[in-house]
């Protein structure tokens, strides 16, 4: 660089430099923007678990496949066989003074279950929310519209009286020669096997993983719950009697003078949740038959030694029944639920002949 030009370099560099000054006033210092460090707000996300649909246990995503799979089971004709590892039973009247079961499997599936009894008519509102299968020893031609609702709802049927060549192998008795079936038995998990492809149970009862977290838990202390089915109190067949047993964390299932009720195995019956609910119930040529869908009345939900009475509500024909208590939904503890739905004091005029209208007691 010659001289000239240094010089010019030197001046305007000057120059820039007083301009710079001058921007900048002494007595006003220069406002620096400050950024505050952004507080990351930590919020726990309260995710709910993947749990059985029928049971509320805790299992892992995705283990939970298959259909569930439903029989109907005589009350009377014992011992029963497998009854006690059904996910939810089912209580439900019948006109001849007594009381049929709807087991429904589905965590654990018996090679047979039974001894299997015929199609009701209100087997169509409480069968139709679990869809998958349901076995049956037959019905009587009147029911037959309600069988094949069912079927149209999504349930698939399978009757010892119309076994065909395909799942003639499902069945068995005990007598051969026992003209009304009533000792079939029937091969629920070659059955489930059969149809792995249908879609599992949805969701039935609300459940939290800790029991002392559920809507029971605030309620009152309960040693024995009994259900009535009808007026009558002397009846096995149409009354419910449990007993709380605390050292084992379940309700045992008895008979009126005490005995235990047990199955084939000598296992007495015993569950976790215990669920009674009051409804309207039709007379259907002599067939008691559970007004469910878009339904509602009092329940009673008993669970650790502990009671509630609570609501019901019915949907369609293929949604759960929704329990509440205070406007709040109930919640069961994890566990085998025994569901006793029983005649309300609306249908006097129409159970005369059933022994009148059922209730609840407890102690």
């Amino acid at each position: 660089m010659n001289r000239v030009a240094l010089r010019r370099f030197i001046a305007l560099s000057v120059v820039a430099s007083l301009t710079l000054v001058g921007c900048a006033r002494p007595d006003e210092p220069t406002d620096v923007e400050e950024t505050d460090p952004v507080a990351e707000e930590q919020v726990e996300e309260d995710v709910e678990p993947t749990r059985h649909p029928l049971t509320g246990e805790e299992v892992m995503e995705g283990s939970v496949t298959g259909p569930a799979v439903m029989a109907k089971i005589d009350h009377e004709n014992r011992p029963y066989v497998n009854l006690h590892r059904a996910d939810i039973v089912i209580q439900q009247l019948i006109p001849q003074n007594g009381t049929r079961y709807i087991a429904v499997y589905h965590s654990d599936v018996p090679d047979q279950v039974g001894y299997v009894r015929s199609f009701r008519p209100h087997d169509l509102y409480m069968a139709s929310p679990f869809q998958g299968l349901l076995a049956s020893s037959g019905m009587f031609a009147l029911v037959v519209p309600f069988w094949e609702d069912t079927e149209a709802a999504g349930v698939r049927q399978y009757v010892w009286d119309y076994r065909t060549e395909e799942d003639r192998d499902l069945w068995s008795t005990v007598d051969k020669d026992y003209a009304n079936a009533s000792s079939v038995l029937f091969a629920a998990a070659d059955a489930q096997a059969a149809n792995a492809t249908l879609e599992p149970p949805q969701q039935y009862f609300d459940y939290v993983s800790d029991p002392a977290e559920s809507s029971v838990a605030a309620g009152a202390p309960v040693s024995n719950f009994t259900t009535y089915f009808s007026e009558s109190d002397t009846n096995n067949y149409v009354t419910s009697v449990w007993e709380w047993n605390a050292s084992t964390g379940l309700f045992e299932k008895n008979f009126i003078n005490g005995e235990p009720v047990e199955v084939e195995s000598g296992e007495q019956l015993a569950v976790t949740n215990l669920v009674a609910i009051s409804v309207e119930h039709d007379d259907f040529v002599g067939q008691p038959t559970a007004r469910m869908p878009n339904g509602g009345g009092s329940a009673w939900v008993a669970s650790g030694g502990k009671v509630i009475e609570a609501d019901w509500e019915g949907g369609a024909n293929t949604e759960p029944i929704s329990l509440t208590s205070g406007g709040e939904p109930v919640t069961l503890a994890p566990g085998k639920t025994w569901f006793m739905i029983f005649p309300g004091d609306a249908s006097t005029a129409r159970t005369a002949s059933w022994g009148g209208p059922g209730s609840v007691s407890y102690e």
